[in-house]
């Protein structure tokens, strides 16, 4: 098994180097959509033989469906885990959804999906012995396995968490490094982001949540000074402080009475009242200020509140004429209930936020998850364009590809690209959708309209189809 396991590790590293340039995600534009299928089926090959020798679960879900180390086109269905369950599967271990409670188990069970060592060497388990026996909040759990793994300059993020159930995810410095290279290049690309953009963000600077933390780190990526960079929302967001606003899931005992009676009222009256009037008074105000400076912007929020700065210009009888190349953007969908749709939405913007040729400022829409390392940004044909860097295909009822080139499945996708090298980035989504020019198969005639070639999710064509308790970050459209 040993030396097996040294040809595996040697091949990959051979397949890792290439014999010539290695490719920068950016290249990938540049190679026809025919040809990267084969390009990304390799990488698929050694990124799956580097995580089935390092990353204990995903060795042993993979063993038990008989995938070795070496794999065939044809195994790429059987790669996949459920991004609904994948990164939650610590509550059925611990038997319950507060790491806090159980820290020495719990970050067991992060180490076994972490590909950070061979799986005979256990060196990092041992400073398991080093956590407290409990923390009073998992932020503060979380803060503390940061800091005992700093020398693997491990991060942790977290989804929205508005079922109460936190997905968590852990990234190194280089997954992280590829996450920002992913989102910061099709923010280029789609929304046309440069350095002379003013960036507002109605989300707190302070948070673990991945979509808020990776965009606001892409962004100083292309190179928007800090000082054109703005977070609206002065508080931070720690996945308690949502977790318990969600109203979802309280801790058991006193706490839980604490957090049901005192807590979510609060903070649900202190975010109708008080957070939610001032983040926006205050993008408001940015934009105005943008405005008279002739400065283009992005500003990038949820529908809820891009609709009150609609309605806020409105009752002040104001349009904003901004310079062409201003964008809205917004991702992850509707938390709670809302009474508007995105298309009143989109329409009470348009009447108050334009730019000075005339035109309404466009509104574009992201589509992503937690659990993704990327994020497929809508172009201006209203269509969500998977990054080329990414393999994507939809699944039918009993878990097959569909090769079809236009083809309505559940989304499955592989990032070995910019996935890291820390987690195998090989998923299941929970979401159908349909899907054009995936990399099963490419018909140059279903091109997006916009002009780009490749594969892309059709406008409206998104749906949750599992339990609403499941939904990560921003994989809700």
């Amino acid at each position: 098994m040993g030396e097996a396991m040294i040809r595996v590790e040697e091949t990959v590293e051979r397949r890792l180097r290439g014999s010539g340039k290695q490719l920068q995600l950016a290249d990938f534009w540049q190679i026809p959509p025919p040809s990267r299928p084969e390009i990304l089926f390799q990488a698929i090959q050694a990124s799956h033989a580097w995580h089935f020798m390092h990353n204990p679960a995903y060795h042993d879900a993979l063993a038990a469906r008989k995938i070795g180390a070496e794999i065939s086109l044809q195994d790429l269905p059987r790669l996949l885990r459920p991004t609904s369950q994948t990164f939650k599967s610590y509550i059925d271990i611990l038997g319950t959804p507060f790491p806090q409670d159980q820290p020495r188990r719990f970050m067991a069970w992060l180490l076994d999906h972490l590909s950070i060592h061979p799986m005979a060497d256990r060196a990092p388990a041992e400073r398991i012995g080093q956590l407290k026996d409990r923390y009073p909040s998992l932020e503060a759990l979380l803060q503390d396995i940061e800091r005992l793994y700093a020398d693997l300059g491990i991060e942790i993020l977290t989804s929205s968490g508005t079922s109460g159930r936190s997905t968590i995810l852990a990234r190194d410095q280089r997954a992280i490094e590829r996450t920002v290279e992913s989102f910061y290049l099709c923010f280029q690309r789609y929304f046309g982001m440069q350095l002379d953009h003013r960036a507002i963000f109605i989300m707190p600077r302070q948070t673990r949540i991945a979509m808020a933390r990776m965009v606001g780190f892409s962004l100083r990526q292309v190179g928007v000074p800090p000082e054109n960079t703005f977070f609206t929302i002065p508080f931070p967001a720690y996945p308690d402080q949502v977790r318990i606003r969600s109203g979802r899931a309280y801790r058991p005992g006193w706490q839980g009475w604490l957090e049901r009676r005192v807590l979510n009222p609060f903070m649900n009256w202190m975010n109708e009242h008080t957070v939610s009037p001032q983040a926006v008074r205050r993008a408001v105000d940015l934009l105005l200020q943008a405005e008279a400076d002739g400065a283009k912007i992005l500003l990038f929020a949820s529908w809820v509140h891009l609709h009150a700065v609609a309605l806020t210009l409105r009752d002040q009888k104001r349009v904003l004429q901004l310079p062409p190349g201003s964008l809205l953007g917004t991702g992850g969908g509707f938390k709670e209930f809302y009474p508007s749709v995105p298309e009143q939405i989109r329409h009470d913007l348009a009447q108050s936020v334009r730019t000075t040729d005339g035109q309404p400022a466009p509104v574009r829409d992201v589509y992503g998850m937690a659990e993704a390392n990327w994020a497929a940004m809508q172009c201006a044909a209203g269509n969500y364009h998977i990054p080329p860097w990414v393999y994507v295909a939809v699944l039918d009822a009993d878990d097959r590809f569909q090769i079809a080139p236009d083809a309505t499945g559940i989304l499955a996708f592989f990032d070995p690209q910019g996935g890291g090298d820390l987690i195998p980035a090989f998923f299941k989504t929970a979401d159908q959708m349909r899907l054009v020019n995936g990399s099963t198969a490419y018909d140059p005639a279903l091109d997006c309209p916009c002009g780009e070639a490749g594969a892309y999710i059709a406008q409206g064509s998104i749906q949750r189809v599992d339990l609403l308790d499941e939904a990560g970050c921003a994989a809700q459209i």
